[in-house]
């Protein structure tokens, strides 16, 4: 399998991910004004505080019960809260800690003061969402926290998918480094068919005893198309998107990242190099068939599917083609 490395990864966003974007995606309220006008299903804005003379003005009280606030230009999950519901005096977070108002208003102003922002020491903005709740048929595979997916698409071809199954060991995070499991999914069905805990590959959730391989994720068809979308919705060329799968709204996409971790090939036992590269063989296909045939540019809606997930298992020389029939089943692009 041909392992896609960092310096091939930088030198691919550099000739596909242009400046202008990848600064775009780096503001969450922007990034969802984006997708939802493409039709991509993003959670709801409750509110946005951008300046202190609206942090000062704001009525916390009229916040729903249950709610997430965030920096507008976040990293790693820094500067997030999950407020689960009413408490006397104030409101109950998911670690059961009681956050006053008094406190409320003190992270905003942090948010505002750039000091949880993704460039740290510019000003930002707070992001208020509702809170998701995550899908019974998703949630019964962990112990508490928000599990996510991760899709990887070059353009709005999908190369590869897993899921970040939070544990008791990651405090609830859906974080690989901090003891989440990840799965990889396969595309056909959304199946998991293989999980890793750190280094060693896992068949039940070490907190839940659930049993991962086979389990199915909720709403998979769906899930796959609101990924396909992002790229074009966000002008970038390669793009990893994270999606939740909430309880009442369904597909919700949660973020988009440029740069995109490599994690996601020890997690799927499998290159991404491979995926790239069959994807641009199709590409210079379909281009020097247009020119063939002088065909107008959008009578052609996207690469061809490929034919089955043997075959391409065999253009990319994987091993144990048997066990991991259809990870590479990759569906067809979205028509124009």
């Amino acid at each position: 399998m041909t392992i896609l490395g960092m310096n091939r990864r930088n030198a691919l966003i550099a000739r596909l991910n242009p400046r202008e974007a990848i600064k775009g995606v780096n503001q969450k309220f922007e990034t969802k004004e984006r997708l939802a006008a493409s039709g991509v299903p993003v959670p709801p804005t409750l509110a946005l505080i951008a300046s202190e003379t609206e942090a000062a003005t704001f009525d916390y009280a009229r916040l729903p019960d249950a709610f997430a606030i965030k920096p507008n230009r976040g990293r790693r999950g820094e500067g997030v809260i999950l407020v689960d519901g009413r408490v006397e005096g104030g409101w109950r977070k998911l670690n059961g800690e009681v956050l006053t108002e008094r406190m409320l208003r003190a992270h905003v102003t942090r948010i505002l003061a750039g000091e949880l922002s993704l460039e740290g020491g510019n000003s930002d903005a707070a992001l208020i969402e509702p809170l998701i709740r995550t899908h019974p048929d998703f949630a019964r595979l962990v112990p508490f926290g928000l599990p996510d997916i991760r899709i990887i698409c070059l353009g709005d071809v999908p190369l590869m998918a897993m899921t970040r199954l939070p544990t008791v060991e990651s405090g609830g995070r859906a974080n690989l480094h901090q003891g989440a499991v990840g799965a990889a999914i396969d595309f056909r069905d959304g199946a998991i068919f293989r999980a890793v805990l750190g280094q060693d590959e896992v068949f039940d959730h070490p907190s839940t005893n659930a049993a991962l391989i086979g389990a199915v994720l909720p709403f998979w068809r769906e899930t796959v198309d609101a990924a396909r979308r992002c790229s074009g919705a966000l002008g970038l060329g390669y793009v990893g998107v994270d999606l939740v799968i909430d309880a009442t709204r369904g597909v919700q996409v949660l973020e988009c990242n440029a740069y995109p971790g490599l994690e996601i090939q020890n997690v799927n036992a499998a290159g991404l190099g491979a995926r790239i590269e069959l994807v641009q063989r199709q590409q210079r296909a379909k281009a020097r068939k247009t020119r063939g045939t002088r065909q107008a540019p959008d009578s052609l809606a996207g690469l061809r599917p490929f034919g089955s997930a043997g075959t391409v298992l065999r253009d990319v020389g994987r091993e144990m083609a048997g066990r991991v029939a259809g990870a590479l089943a990759i569906p067809a692009p979205l028509a124009a």
